[in-house]
């Protein structure tokens, strides 16, 4: 029987849902023999995340965003939603600066620390305990995440993943950590300034700020993303000041 996910909180009412992750090993990267991995997923690491850290059951939305502009924060900028709505739909059209201004609003609303997660938090996140290319198995599947076509490119809706852009947040299972789309949706800025392997990463699990900063980390692929892109393991370096509609993220926080 699977065990039960962590039970989610909130630090105010338009705050984004929380969920306290177990404290434990995990390895980082890709083995050689996963199917369509990347050089930058190597080498594997194991990290120890041994200090408490909750990270948000979903990808942060229009609405916490648009509390946040509304209550005097992020910069008071208001992301296009490209036509497809607002409201649940994870906010897009930000770039790394803007989600650390929403990471700033949450702590000075709420006097805990707010963050983006590392690298290696993530990565934990999305396993959710497993040690496949997915948390539920070692191949792609559309019961359980929005991603687009199987070849290059674009969007793709087919069974239960029914939209060809963003779709609601946590129209998906949660994995065993009750995170939902933690694979597909939208990539998620993190931390991390871009080093191309693991080469050197913190063995417990903090955010490299070496390297070239002027790219970031993006992990967990999106609406338009080939399935291996959604790869728990898979790395994406992208530029600190660009927006586009297939980049989001979500916040974690110290409990």
């Amino acid at each position: 029987m699977r065990a039960q996910a962590p039970a989610a909180f909130r630090d105010c009412p338009k705050c984004p849902e929380m969920v306290t992750l177990p404290l434990r090993s995990f390895t980082m990267g890709s083995p050689a023999a996963e199917p369509r991995r990347e050089a930058q997923e190597s080498p594997q690491v194991q990290v120890k995340i041994a200090q408490p850290i909750a990270v948000g059951k979903y990808e942060v939305t229009f609405a916490e965003w648009d509390a946040c502009v509304a209550d005097g924060g992020c910069r008071g900028y208001r992301p296009r939603d490209d036509g497809w709505g607002r409201g649940n739909l994870p906010v897009i059209n930000v770039d790394w600066a803007d989600a650390q201004a929403y990471a700033a609003w949450l702590t000075s609303k709420t006097g805990k620390t707010y963050r983006l997660p590392s690298e290696a938090e993530w990565e934990y996140a999305a396993r959710g305990g497993a040690s496949t290319a997915y948390w539920w198995g070692a191949k792609a599947s559309r019961a359980y995440a929005n991603y687009g076509r199987d070849k290059c490119c674009g969007e793709e809706a087919a069974g239960a993943d029914k939209w060809r852009n963003t779709s609601p947040v946590g129209s998906f299972p949660a994995n065993a950590f009750g995170l939902h789309d933690m694979n597909g949706n939208v990539w998620e800025w993190v931390q991390d300034c871009w080093n191309d392997s693991h080469t050197g990463a913190d063995t417990a699990g903090a955010a490299r700020v070496s390297g070239e900063c002027e790219l970031r980390v993006q992990r967990g692929g999106a609406w338009s993303s080939m399935p291996e892109r959604i790869r728990a393991a898979f790395r994406h370096a992208f530029p600190t000041h660009d927006r586009a509609n297939f980049i989001g993220f979500r916040v974690a926080r110290a409990p």
